[in-house]
């Protein structure tokens, strides 16, 4: 499962959002949506979270807004 770490009125949360979620269906895969001021800072530093959006495929993480084509080929290298 894709994870999606953001914030509230983060603008490259905002834009990178809708093209995740077409990412996420063009690769097959399911995405959660996590909002980052709901975590623990400890758990969010054990996902890598740094900044915002973070995004995790289970391999590795992306930081910061991102291209349509980048998240499907990110997405496709999930587990």
């Amino acid at each position: 499962m894709i994870k999606f770490y953001y914030l509230p009125d983060c603008a490259p949360c905002e834009a990178t959002k809708p093209r995740a979620i077409q990412a996420a269906q063009q690769a097959g895969k399911d995405i959660l949506f996590i909002n980052a001021q709901t975590r623990a800072p400890e758990d969010l530093h054990a996902e890598g979270v740094t900044i915002a959006p973070t995004i995790s495929n289970g391999v590795r993480t992306i930081k910061g807004e991102q291209t349509l084509d980048r998240l499907v080929r990110f997405f496709e290298e999930a587990n």
